[in-house]
Order: C-alpha cells, then sequence, then structure tokens
C-alpha cells in the first residue's frame, strides 16, 4: 500500500514538474516587450475631447483634441520592477472616462496580447460616440472597453 502511494506521489510530481517546465519554456521563448507606445485616438464624429494622462510619478499633462483623427501618444519603458501603470481621463462634451490605459501583466496577458505589434507594444485606445475601443492589433479588431459616464 505505501509502496502505491508513494509511486502515485512520485507520478505526480513528475507530471507537475513537466508542466512547469514546458510552460517555463514557452515564457522564456517568447521575446518580452518593454517598450510601449499608447495611442489615444479622437474618433468622435462630433465634439473635441480633452485627454489628461498620467502614471505615479509623471503628469503628461491636458492635450485638447478638437478634430476626429487627432492622435495624443506617449511612449516609455517599463520600469524594472514591472509596476508600470499609466491612466487617462477623457472627456467629451457632457461625459467622462477615466481608466488604465497600460499595465504591466505578469499573469495574465490580455493587454499585451492585444498591444503586441511584431517585437513592439503598441496600445491604440480610440475614443468613439458609445466609449472607449481598444484595438486587437493581432485580431485587427477593436473592442469596447469603456462606456461614458454621463455628467448631466
Amino acid at each position: 500500500m505505501i509502496r502505491n502511494v508513494a509511486a502515485l506521489f512520485l507520478m505526480t510530481v513528475s507530471l507537475v514538474g513537466a508542466q512547469l517546465e514546458v510552460e517555463f519554456e514557452k515564457i522564456k521563448l517568447e521575446p518580452q516587450i518593454t517598450r510601449y507606445t499608447i495611442h489615444l485616438v479622437n474618433d468622435l464624429k462630433v465634439f473635441g475631447i480633452m485627454v489628461h494622462c498620467k502614471s505615479r510619478d509623471d503628469d503628461l499633462g491636458v492635450h485638447y483634441m478638437p478634430h476626429r483623427g487627432d492622435d495624443y501618444h506617449f511612449g516609455f519603458k517599463v520600469n524594472v520592477w514591472e509596476t508600470t501603470l499609466f491612466w487617462c481621463r477623457v472627456e467629451k462634451q457632457n461625459a467622462y472616462v477615466s481608466f488604465e490605459c497600460f499595465w504591466t501583466e505578469m499573469r495574465h496577458r490580455w493587454l499585451r496580447d492585444r498591444c503586441k505589434d511584431g517585437n513592439v507594444g503598441t496600445c491604440i485606445w480610440k475614443v468613439k460616440d458609445d466609449g472607449i475601443y481598444l484595438r486587437n492589433n493581432a485580431a485587427n479588431t477593436e473592442e469596447l472597453v469603456h462606456t461614458w459616464i454621463i455628467t448631466r
């Protein structure tokens, strides 16, 4: 009985170890993107927008984008501790949205998968009449992520 339990235990440990090794190899083979560019694009049919983005360390200021197609963008490198976080507040007439436009992902790949553009990171947030969309570069689509908060 003890011999069977010991054999079962050793098989389980070896299978788990093999799975961890496979996962580690997958992560190791994929080049890590450390440089990103964030775009906020005015795609409203009418009216301009005001954009204010910042991180804990950097306030990027307020930018007015009066025309459809205007593109405010900024670039950065992910910090050594991989804790980089940027958020933006976007305002249009009678509505606003505050959201994180970049965060470092350690275990999940939702943002990284959408922003990956070859070996670089390009996150394109489009400001539309019904909300804020994130472009999925790999799928060549746009996904509604945030809806407007009405102010009046």
